[in-house]
């Protein structure tokens, strides 16, 4: 690590800490890659040290002293192979349920202990899950991303590591009934009838009988399972639980679920781009999910977008520059040498989100 005056920084180089300003609003995150943009953008702010990382080879740090300041880019092979490992490990573990055999809870600890790993130290894994797109059936891509956001909204919660392992494991089982629901039900790519949507609810309750007798299994993890689509307004099932009725683990897998439900494509769905479901969840989700959770969800993930291309409503093109915890789905925008605050024109949206 190294502190640099900000008229030293150069492009390329990463950030070691979260910058704020001096009303503790977060700029530009952990990790990010600076570009003239942030550079120029720091300069603007009065902002004149940041921590550099110092994480790299050893040997170009000798030979030169510019690239202590640069992370070495992780493949992207690399990153989506620990992804794909842990989708495939997934599906073998739903394929056995499917099959009526019940896996030890050794499979599912090695399955989930990547993740786990990646949640607890790997900031750089979890910047590139947002850039991994599905390439696997949507219900073993979806249970991994609920698994590893489940994980982080436990860690950014300040639950301690067992109870951020057990959230992350609810996260990967929760959907796991599933593998006991019809498949012209389950890959209906239609909406589904009354009749139809009262069979798919069954699968909480299914996945809880699947999974109940298996060792090392906690309470928590059974009734976040159980009771992952309760609501604390008492609008969910199976059992219209309310408020402190709900498990703590229920209540950030309902988050990570609802989250990762609109932000992935499905066969009869487009998917939301991030700051839409963000929006969409402070705006229309509040009474229905624990708020305290999602709001320290939505305001930590929203600085993982920080340095995304966008296009506007008004169809000028720009780069998301800085988040605000206050509200998370209203980031600044820079457009060429401008900057647009979101949070005060509400009149422009964010319509496209460019990797």
């Amino acid at each position: 690590m190294a502190k640099l005056r900000v008229s030293e920084v150069e492009p390329g180089m990463i950030l070691l800490d979260d910058v704020f300003d001096e009303n503790d609003i977060l700029l530009i995150g952990a990790d990010t890659e600076l570009s003239d943009n942030h550079i120029d953008f720091l300069k603007r702010k009065m902002i004149f040290e940041v921590n550099i990382s110092s994480k790299g080879n050893s040997e170009e740090i000798q030979n030169s002293e510019k690239s202590a300041y640069r992370i070495p880019k992780e493949a992207p092979s690399d990153v989506e192979e620990k992804y794909r490992s842990t989708v495939v490990k997934f599906k073998s573990i739903y394929t056995e349920f499917r099959l009526g055999r019940v896996p030890i809870y050794q499979e599912i600890d090695d399955a989930l202990e990547p993740l786990y790993e990646a949640i607890l130290n790997d900031d750089h894994f979890t910047r590139k899950m947002w850039q991994i797109h599905a390439y696997d059936d949507y219900t073993f891509d979806h249970s991994v991303r609920v698994s590893m956001i489940s994980g982080l909204i436990a860690k950014w919660c300040g639950l301690d590591d067992v109870k951020i392992k057990e959230a992350a494991l609810a996260g990967l089982l929760h959907d796991i009934g599933k593998c006991n629901i019809p498949d012209q039900i389950l890959n209906k790519p239609t909406t589904l009838t009354a009749e139809e949507f009262k069979v798919m609810k069954t699968h909480a309750i299914l996945g809880y009988i699947l999974i109940k007798d298996i060792p090392n299994i906690s309470y928590d993890v059974l009734q976040g399972v159980m009771q992952h689509h309760e609501r604390v307004d008492g609008s969910g099932y199976p059992n219209g639980l309310k408020g402190n009725e709900i498990n703590y683990l229920a209540k950030i897998v309902a988050v990570a679920d609802v989250y990762c439900a609109m932000t992935q494509d499905r066969v009869y769905k487009k998917a939301m781009h991030p700051f839409e479901a963000i929006s969409y969840i402070l705006e229309k989700c509040h009474k229905s999910l624990d708020f305290s959770m999602s709001k320290t969800f939505l305001s930590n993930i929203s600085h993982f977008y920080i340095g995304h291309k966008v296009i506007l409503n008004n169809e000028q093109h720009g780069e998301i520059i800085m988040t605000y915890k206050d509200d998370p789905a209203r980031p600044l925008v820079r457009v060429g040498e401008d900057y647009i605050d979101l949070r005060r024109h509400i009149d422009i949206e964010i319509v496209t989100m460019i990797e």
